[in-house]
């Protein structure tokens, strides 16, 4: 799948609206994602406002690509972890999805990194009136590339381990 090598982390976007028909798809991948017994523990806050994302941008110095973003998506969970203890591998692999499946529509995205950082969840929570029993996992910064990156073609042999580390 050349999306998977594809994929790299785009900062810098154009002004080019993403359509509400390529927003449906980028939804409709995350919620195609694998989920740990079926809970799907995840919802997904769609950020289009101009003024909005440019709060979300100052939420912490990793998250200024948001300025340029056309779209944000802000995967979060109730984070029970009773009923949902991998809830941060569900909504990773959500986001991971969504990552994809805009490499395939050709457009650019940056995971911005969101839990376990409190003090930073709590200002995104804070701007989108997020409920206090929800953890903030990770913000996707969206819109079409205006950079260009090599694809990748990572392989470390001395990460792999055969039967025993």
């Amino acid at each position: 799948m050349k999306e998977i090598y594809e994929r790299r982390s785009i900062r810098k976007y154009t002004d080019k609206e993403i359509s509400n028909e390529n927003v449906k798809k980028l939804l409709k991948a995350g919620m195609n994602a694998p989920s740990a017994h079926n809970k799907k523990p995840y919802d997904i806050v769609v950020v289009k406002n101009k003024e909005t994302l440019n709060k979300l941008a100052d939420t912490c110095i990793y998250s200024h690509m948001l300025k340029e973003a056309n779209l944000a998506l802000v995967i979060c969970s109730k984070a029970d972890n009773q009923d949902t203890p991998y809830w941060q591998s569900d909504c990773g692999a959500v986001t991971e999805n969504i990552l994809l499946e805009a490499t395939s529509l050709g457009i650019g995205s940056c995971w911005i990194g969101g839990y376990p950082d409190k003090e930073k969840t709590d200002k995104v929570k804070e701007i989108l009136n997020i409920p206090n029993e929800y953890e903030v996992f990770c913000i996707i910064s969206l819109g079409y590339p205006n950079e260009n990156r090599k694809p990748n073609d990572n392989y470390y042999e001395d990460k792999v381990h055969y039967e025993k580390f």
